[in-house]
């Protein structure tokens, strides 16, 4: 689905915006705080417990229990492998490919905590119809409609949420303008709506959701405004924006700032270095991802599905083009046991077959093509399907000619 490609740009690190209640405890503002610090450290477990205390302390405030939510929502997708911005840029198949189960438990979690925050940010706004409370109402829809267009696969449903998610982050922008905070719903949903194709920005439109990219990108530079709660978050939606048009040296330095600003969370390193990457900086992305290897554990939770073979399939690919074959082949081989996604399978033999093809090992190749044809249709990468196909042909054409 079109909305998927941007508003779920978040999911590495993004809790969608932990803001405390104007009138919240000074305990559960700082123990929010001290959980979105840990979340963005990808200390999960620690980051929950945190925010049961928070809850606690605050009994009224939703915004523990909608952070309890969009952790568990995070962990959902990692579980089904989602952890580069190119789920979010390449030529994905929306429709078509089977993805694993969702944990019961977590689909369960999920519910009873983005109930209880729905609950908690209506009754504070019958209290006081002020900024704050429509704030609360907004960034509760917003994770609603995130949470169904990408694990329940709710397009229409999320259309109607999110609609309630953009009108009341516009009631409490004009409440209060200086509030930078809102400015990150409204630029999510601007963007996605201005890449949909022209039928579905059509049902969006009337849903009364606008898609414009100039105004989506400024509400979202205004959410990355330093010292804002917002920040963090709206650096990575625009860097997974730098690398959907073409402007990966952008997203290479936004990486780097916010790996600077959150050092333990190994996702901004492994995408780091894939940026590199297409931003054709091989030797840039083999020291980040040997640096992120040498320094994490691919196994520390949260488990990341296929996370292994990710740094290794990227820094494969990076040795490849330094034409460091040996090293090279030896990375892509040790992806291709670890287990891999469809997907990252797919590119791992394309480039095995590269290789091969340099090497004069055509038969090699052929049967790397044949293989990565075959991966790429079952995890829907349209890009990797038509990149091998090709080669394949042309391979095919130079054996008959010789």
């Amino acid at each position: 689905m079109p909305i998927v490609r941007v508003l779920v740009a978040v999911v590495m690190v993004s809790m969608l915006v932990v803001a405390e209640r104007a009138d919240g405890s000074p305990l559960s503002r700082a123990r929010m705080r001290e959980g979105y610090a840990l979340a963005y450290d990808l200390q999960f477990a620690a980051c929950l417990a945190m925010l049961e205390e928070a809850a606690e302390a605050d009994p009224l405030d939703p915004g523990p229990q909608r952070a309890i939510a969009a952790v568990t929502w995070m962990e959902m997708l990692f579980a089904q492998g989602v952890a580069t911005f190119e789920a979010f840029t390449g030529e994905m198949s929306k429709t078509d490919v089977a993805r694993p189960e969702v944990p019961p438990a977590l689909a369960d979690r999920f519910r009873r905590a983005i109930a209880e925050a729905t609950r908690l940010s209506t009754a504070q706004l019958v209290r006081l119809d002020d900024a704050d409370a429509h704030y609360q109402i907004g960034a509760t829809e917003a994770l609603g409609a995130i949470y169904g267009a990408t694990i329940d696969g709710r397009l229409l449903g999320s259309f109607t949420q999110g609609r309630r998610a953009v009108a009341a982050m516009e009631r409490a922008r004009q409440r209060d303008p200086g509030r930078r905070e809102s400015a990150l719903v409204l630029g999510m949903s601007e963007y996605s709506v201005s890449t949909m194709s022209w039928p579905v920005r059509t049902l969006a439109r009337l849903s009364g959701l606008s898609g414009n990219r100039e105004s989506a990108l400024s509400l979202l530079q205004e959410a990355a405004t330093s010292g804002t709660e917002t920040e963090s978050d709206a650096l990575m939606l625009l860097m997974i924006i730098d690398n959907r048009e073409a402007r990966p040296a952008d997203a290479v330095r936004r990486l780097e700032y916010l790996r600077r600003r959150h050092p333990g969370n190994r996702l901004l390193t492994l995408n780091h270095g894939a940026a590199a990457m297409a931003a054709t900086q091989p030797l840039e992305a083999v020291r980040v991802l040997s640096e992120g290897l040498a320094n994490h554990a691919t196994s520390e939770p949260p488990a990341v599905l296929g996370e292994t073979a990710l740094w290794l399939a990227h820094r494969g690919s990076a040795l490849a083009r330094l034409h460091r074959t040996d090293e090279a082949v030896l990375d892509l081989r040790r992806g291709l046991s670890s287990d891999p996604r469809d997907w990252v399978r797919g590119r791992i033999h394309v480039q095995l077959g590269d290789l091969a093809v340099v090497g004069g090992e055509l038969v090699r190749a052929r049967l790397e093509y044949d293989a990565a044809l075959g991966f790429a249709e079952r995890g829907g990468d349209r890009a990797v399907v038509k990149d091998a196909k090709q080669k394949a042909s042309a391979l095919a054409r130079s054996m008959r000619g010789k």
